[in-house]
């Protein structure tokens, strides 16, 4: 508690010392010194809250022994989970005390637009960085209200991916989404580095703070503290790199920004006193969230402010050949080809075989997901209707077939050892749960599959999304998950929770074809440009006909799509008639062993009606 009062000192110092400084250099009125000073308290209080939050959850799920065969939380857990409802409590009260706080230091300190919800709404939206703290408020609360009525292991993994999003959404809507050139970057790293960080201070809080039995508990994840230190650190690097520009000696946010890097990098070598840096660390970047970058000055094209990068007239060469590098799905793509070949290994020494095809497919998979978001092709569909329908089709069609022959679910269960409260548990256990049967149910998986084409394009979403990077990297998560979920029960080398015979999944792809054949004939055929200011406002001179371009991508979607689904029908009808050889060669062998007892039992049967007649 006595770093945190230093921490908490040393904040309202330097917000006090600055003053209205940061707003002058923004060309805004700078709202009263009371928000001043508020304002970098209420970041630190999402900071911190958030990470012991995050580090909570994690200590349930990962450090915690489970009972009940990995449905309920043990005793450990449940402590690590009322600790992370706390923290969430805070994190919610906190969040939403940031999002009034910038709205009033964006314009200017006038408190009208607190009581008027709609003057608040419409300015948190402009401003952006309200917007992502009122997400993290409500995430946030959500969190709350799951670990205060929880006892559930599969509850708090839930809630998981809820923390993350809303430790991710006020970072991804703040300074990195204004940098200009290489702001795609900066809001991958930042992204990571957020997470990262969360997960390294919660981790150690958990560790050092909690009492002693949990404490020894938590110890048990320290392999992932390990890793979550070096993830941030490198993350704030890229951050800080593209936000300075090089004036790390001048100004105020290159020197506080070089603070806040030694703080990380001590607290990597320095395990002892890392919970106390990472809290310095969290108060100094919630200084920085106030102090503008150098990047905000920087002299900018219309490219750079919306993509992030400058593009050329594409050509074949250009499209097929390496772009601009995607920072989060490059990390993606990177650890699930590591971590499937891990478990190839894995089996291998100890003797066990694996089939190299499902190897191959699975890198393949890799590799394409690398290629479609990193390469020329994946750098136009940032800017792009008909690029971005190509990207599309790949990672929602033909990047899933690839992942779920490979069978990593199959691989991991051989790979993981057999312990009862381990990794191998935990996985069987979300395999079993009712969520993960409600979203592999055929008719679930379709409508997912399906609908999202529509409900995407067809509706004000796409338009909406397609200023940001952080909503570029959601829609490409919702592609390939969806064609995951869908793909699974009907080609997936893993059993699926929800068994589909073999009829029926020929059934669910005979009835996705009509419905993805008349997204891309709508498209073909619309009249009306979809997302045509941001369009407009890129103003690519090699796309001179913006309604051609779409055509061009309801051609694409109509065309691409419609031969992985031939591919996928082909290779269902090869898994079903080598399932049927299965069958007859397993009815031989009975039949062998029991003299054919059921074909004889047949003909007694036949020749009892024969006689009765």
């Amino acid at each position: 508690m006595g770093a945190v009062g230093a921490v908490v000192a040393g904040v309202v110092a330097v917000a006090l010392l600055r003053g209205g400084a940061p707003y002058a250099a923004l060309g805004v009125t700078a709202p009263p010194t009371v928000v001043q000073v508020a304002t970098p308290l209420a970041r630190l209080v999402v900071l911190l809250a958030g990470g012991a939050c995050l580090g909570g959850l994690l200590g349930a799920v990962i450090a915690r022994p489970t009972t009940g065969g990995g449905r309920a939380l043990g005793a450990h857990g449940y402590r690590a989970v009322r600790r992370a409802g706390a923290a969430a409590g805070v994190w919610a009260a906190g969040a939403l005390a940031a999002a009034a706080l910038t709205v009033l230091g964006g314009t200017g300190g006038d408190a009208r637009v607190l009581v008027a919800p709609d003057a608040f709404l419409a300015a948190a939206g402009a401003l952006e960085e309200p917007a992502g703290f009122l997400v993290a408020a409500v995430l946030a609360a959500v969190v709350w209200a799951l670990c205060r009525v929880t006892l559930s292991w599969r509850t708090a993994v839930g809630a998981l991916p809820l923390a993350a999003l809303a430790v991710v959404a006020p970072v991804v809507t703040g300074q990195v989404a204004s940098a200009g050139a290489g702001h795609d970057l900066a809001t991958d790293a930042a992204a990571l580095a957020a997470v990262a960080g969360a997960v390294w201070f919660g981790l150690l809080a958990l560790e050092i703070l909690a009492p002693g039995p949990d404490r020894t508990a938590a110890a048990r994840a320290r392999p992932v503290v390990s890793v979550a230190a070096g993830v941030a650190l490198a993350g704030t690097v890229v951050v800080e790199v593209v936000l300075v520009r090089g004036a790390w000696l001048t100004g105020v946010h290159g020197p506080l920004a070089l603070v806040l890097l030694v703080l990380l990098v001590v607290a990597v070598v320095a395990r002892r006193q890392a919970l106390v840096l990472l809290t310095g660390a969290a108060g100094v970047a919630a200084l920085l969230a106030a102090e503008p970058a150098p990047a905000l000055a920087a002299p900018t094209t219309i490219q750079d402010t919306l993509l992030g990068y400058s593009l050329d007239a594409p050509t074949l060469l250009g499209l097929l050949g390496p772009g601009r590098l995607n920072l989060l799905w490059a990390v993606v793509a990177l650890v699930l080809a590591g971590a499937y070949l891990a478990g190839v290994w894995r089996l291998r020494r100890r003797g066990d075989a694996w089939p190299p095809g499902r190897t191959g497919a699975w890198l393949a998979g890799c590799a394409l997901l690398l290629w479609a978001t990193s390469s020329g092709l994946g750098s136009h569909a940032m800017a792009t209707f008909s690029a971005h329908m190509g990207v599309h089709m790949l990672l929602s069609m033909l990047v899933p077939v690839l992942l779920v022959l490979g069978g990593p679910v199959t691989l991991a269960l051989r790979a993981l050892p057999a312990t009862p409260d381990g990794p191998r548990a935990w996985l069987l256990s979300l395999l079993d749960a009712p969520l993960t049967r409600v979203l592999t149910h055929p008719l679930v998986s379709l409508a997912l599959f399906v609908g999202s084409f529509y409900a995407l394009y067809f509706s004000p979403l796409y338009a909406l999304a397609l200023p940001y990077h952080w909503a570029h990297q959601l829609m490409f998560t919702h592609f390939l998950l969806t064609g995951a979920l869908f793909f699974w029960p009907i080609i997936g080398v893993d059993r699926a929770p929800r068994p589909v015979p073999h009829l029926g999944r020929l059934a669910l792809l005979l009835a996705a074809m009509p419905f993805h054949a008349f997204f891309g004939v709508a498209l073909m055929g619309g009249g009306t440009v979809i997302g045509e200011q941001f369009f407009r406002q890129l103003a690519l001179p090699w796309v001179p006909d913006l309604l051609a371009d779409q055509h061009l991508g309801g051609g694409i979607a109509w065309s691409s799509g419609e031969v992985p689904l031939l591919v996928v029908v082909i290779a269902l009808l090869v898994q079903w008639s080598r399932a049927d050889q299965r069958d007859a060669t397993r009815r031989d062998r009975h039949a062998d062993r029991d003299g054919d007892a059921e074909l004889a039992a047949w003909n007694a049967m036949l020749a009892d009606l024969a006689r009765g007649r």
